[in-house]
């Protein structure tokens, strides 16, 4: 139905219908539909959450001038007529008998998706949303894994060099789970793969501001017999690896489940945030107990915003919610004037905590759990030039998580 009424063509030449201009042209043919629904059931019909009736698709026809054949086939498609020749009896005849099946029941088998996006499609049925949830940690989160130690052990084999190596572990290992999440993702699960890899991404950037001092922000470097090797790196890239995908389970799972009633009976702001918020508050609260004051400081002020335009994004891509052409067009030049304020808002104060010679930088030397010392004389650093070295990461850290929430 939607293809129909996107390539519809006007008599004037103009292509496409708005769903409101469709249910006006079936009201002319029945006046029923021009009192009895709105956009938000055209949503419905077109994204299979509700069963068509015969009379629906006749009327369907007749608004936007299709023949009796391409009626036939929507018919047959819906599972109305058990053979094209039965569809096509139905189509021809009887057309205007008012087949009184106005009151909309369930789709025998409604997709998890949005109307016209593959994202989450499948049964709604509670194996069905926990395999695809076993599937992302065995085809994600288990490879990358592997990449992961495997990486790690060559470099040790290679020899290890802290002065560079580590940068150079880290963005390996970043850049094939942006790779796999955001180049190569599961189709029917774009928007769960966008999701768990920006937190994997945000989990791993501080490695960057913590690698000059040749640190972690787990204090995993500070533990006896592991210190000054690859260990460390791999253990934390793995830590966040794990939390990301367990993230991605839960996103998974939760709007898999939020999407298994009647979508009327939540609205959609509401249906988005109770899948997207958990998960990020899981990032939070790995952060709180096992990272410094200085992570989960930074991640108070990065994560409320990812999880307002995830939840946003997720919103604005439900079938119930619909805008006219001027509303479109004032949010995006809303978003764009939101974009260039904080993009200028962003660089200046990323500029004003490096160039600031008062600005307080914290050593990654304890977290909830604990403190531990950090050896600053065995790693060749007086505490001076460590924090020197830490302000140097933070610029590189800070930036590289500005551009990419820039081009979220």
């Amino acid at each position: 139905m939607r293809a129909y009424r996107e390539a519809y063509v006007s008599p004037q030449g103009n292509k496409g219908l708005t769903q409101e201009e469709l249910l006006r042209r079936m009201a002319a043919v029945d006046r029923e539909y021009g009192e009895r629904f709105s956009h938000a059931t055209v949503s419905r019909w077109e994204s299979g959450s509700t069963r068509p009736t015969a009379h629906r698709l006749k009327v369907f026809g007749e608004a936007l001038g299709l023949t009796s054949t391409e009626v036939a086939g929507l018919l047959l498609l819906a599972g109305l007529a058990p053979d094209f020749e039965s569809a096509l009896v139905v189509s021809t005849g009887a057309g205007r008998s008012r087949e009184r099946q106005m009151e909309e029941s369930p789709a025998p088998e409604p997709n998890l998706a949005f109307a016209g996006s593959p994202e989450f499609r499948g049964s709604r049925n509670t194996s069905s949303i926990l395999m695809g949830a076993m599937r992302l940690l065995a085809t994600r989160w288990l490879p990358l894994a592997t990449f992961t130690v495997l990486t790690g052990y060559t470099f040790s084999v290679i020899g290890w060099d802290d002065s560079w190596m580590p940068i150079v572990f880290i963005s390996l290992v970043t850049a094939l789970v942006l790779i796999q999440g955001l180049i190569l993702p599961e189709p029917e699960n774009r928007f769960r793969e966008f999701l768990w890899v920006t937190l994997f991404f945000l989990m791993t950037t501080p490695l960057i501001q913590f690698a000059p001092v040749k640190m972690d922000h787990y204090g995993l470097n500070a533990i006896d017999g592991i210190s000054g090797t690859f260990v460390p790196y791999m253990l934390a890239l793995l830590v966040n690896l794990s939390v990301a995908s367990v993230a991605g389970v839960m996103f998974h799972v939760l709007w898999g489940f939020q999407n298994s009633g009647n979508r009327e009976e939540t609205i959609a702001l509401r249906r988005a945030a109770i899948a997207v918020v958990p998960p990020v508050a899981l990032v939070y609260l790995v952060a709180i107990v096992f990272s410094n004051t200085s992570i989960f400081i930074q991640y108070a002020l990065v994560l409320p915003p990812v999880a307002a335009t995830f939840t946003a994004m997720l919103a604005l891509r439900d079938p119930s919610v619909q805008f006219t052409e001027r509303r479109r067009e004032f949010l995006l030049s809303m978003a764009l004037a939101i974009i260039f304020v904080t993009s200028i808002l962003g660089s200046v104060a990323l500029l004003g905590i490096f160039l600031s010679p008062d600005y307080p930088m914290i050593l990654p030397d304890h977290s909830l759990l604990g403190s531990w010392e950090i050896d600053l004389a065995g790693l060749g650093y007086t505490r001076a030039e460590a924090l020197d070295h830490l302000n140097l990461g933070y610029l590189w850290h800070a930036l590289t998580v500005f551009a990419y929430l820039e081009l979220l």
